[in-house]
């Protein structure tokens, strides 16, 4: 920031000068600059409120914060946790347990000290985060000790120096250089937790690289060298430990002040936005739930619970016939193709210039006046393949009035949509 700033004075700098520094950090994600201009405003407020040095208008106050997008926290199936915790290596492991199983940020357990353990209350005082003298919430405050902890942390409690998780070989503390995200990245690759496998050529200058869903073993297809596959671990790293606990606890305990409580946050409505989330199988639960009772194969008159039991294919749903195929649709036959209706099956049209489905219509008559005749099983909104486009009416005969001798009747097109319709026999008049 003061390489972007150059040797301006601390009076000189303006909001438009930090709205510049800020947009040339295009390789920053939004976070990351919205981080930056938090570290402006606090040296500025250092200077003004502590030093003296300065007075007059935060400019990376003014200049706002940046925008960045809000996402779901991330966290580990407990399935992940156990493929994790056996690709890690031996000395790694107490601290992730730990990290896991109580909530601790990866800077409260870096410096987590022997005397701050009590297995016999059961309880860890966490009082320090990283480089921190107190927490980040800035008070202290006790975990409960799940019982599966107590062996690692006695095994811990043995070890030399007064911190509970040295360094291998010495008695100090892993400092802030703590690489401990990328030892989770390779033991994730390790655990064939990945997003993608990538196969590159090792040979100079080849260069080849490809994405691929598996590992299996495959030669270049430029110069026939054996790739490599390299594995992209999922967006999964040790701060979605804590996450996971939260997440889990909330789920199992539905006690939002307790998770809180144990997280260290000072505000509930914090663990709320970041942790209250459904995890998958209870997401699955939820729409199963709403979506019986808005089930639209549901019949009218029935309830819930006895819908359940009902079929829900189409077929089933309609007497064992599909209202939907195109059986019975009104077809064109080609010019000389046309054929004769067997007598009986369908009523002889009494719609003046209707002319049934197969007879071909004469040259000579307008196209106006062709009518179509529909069989018995189809939808109203079939109309539509029509020759001609839509009728400007639809006379119906319905199954019952045929047997009963009666004629047609004559409905608008309004009222195609009735339920009954699907059961009548249409003859269309244009």
């Amino acid at each position: 920031m003061a390489t972007a700033l150059g040797t301006r004075l601390v009076d000189s700098v303006t909001p438009a000068d930090v709205l510049q520094v800020l947009a040339k950090l295009t390789k920053l994600s939004p976070q990351s600059r919205e981080h930056v201009r938090m570290a402006g405003q606090g040296l500025y407020s250092f200077l003004d409120e502590k030093a003296g040095l300065f007075s007059g208008p935060n400019p990376f106050k003014k200049a706002g914060k940046v925008r960045v997008p809000k996402r779901e926290v991330g966290f580990y199936t407990p399935e992940q946790v156990a493929q994790l915790f056996a690709a890690l290596s031996p000395e790694h492991r107490p601290a992730v347990a730990t990290s896991v199983l109580t909530g601790l940020r990866k800077g409260e357990v870096r410096v987590l000290r022997k005397d701050e353990v009590h297995l016999v209350e059961r309880y860890l005082l966490v009082r320090r985060s990283g480089h921190r003298d107190t927490t980040k919430g800035g008070r202290e405050r006790r975990v409960p000790i799940p019982e599966v902890l107590v062996p690692t942390l006695e095994e811990q409690l043995a070890t030399p120096g007064p911190h509970l998780f040295p360094r291998p070989g010495t008695t100090k503390p892993f400092g802030p250089s703590w690489r401990i995200h990328d030892i989770i990245r390779r033991a994730l690759v390790r655990a064939r937790l990945v997003q993608a496998w990538t196969h590159v050529c090792r040979r100079k200058g080849c260069g080849f690289r490809e994405e691929r869903q598996n590992d299996a073993p495959s030669r270049c297809p430029r110069c026939n060298f054996q790739l490599w596959p390299k594995g992209t671990p999922l967006t999964l790293r040790f701060k979605h430990l804590r996450s996971t606990w939260g997440t889990v606890a909330y789920q199992t305990t539905k006690d939002i002040r307790l998770v809180a409580e144990v997280l260290g946050h000072a505000d509930v409505e914090t663990t709320r936005a970041h942790y209250a989330v459904a995890l998958p199988e209870h997401v699955r639960a939820g729409s199963d739930a709403v979506a019986a009772t808005l089930d639209p194969w549901r019949p009218r008159g029935v309830k819930t619970e006895e819908a359940q039991v009902l079929p829900r294919k189409v077929e089933d749903l309609h007497g064992g016939r599909n209202v939907n195929k195109n059986e019975g649709l009104a077809r064109q036959r080609k010019a000389g193709e046309g054929r004769s209706i067997p007598t009986g099956q369908f009523p002889k049209p009494q719609a003046t210039g209707s002319i049934p489905v197969g007879v071909t219509r004469p040259a000579s008559q307008p196209h106006g006046k062709q009518g179509v005749l529909l069989s018995g099983d189809v939808q109203a909104r079939s109309l539509d393949r029509v020759p001609g486009g839509l009728p400007s009416f639809l006379y119906v005969i319905p199954h019952r009035a045929r047997d009963a001798g009666r004629g047609p009747r004559r409905i608008a097109p309004c009222r195609w949509t009735l339920p009954w319709v699907e059961n009548c026999i249409f003859m269309v008049k244009q």
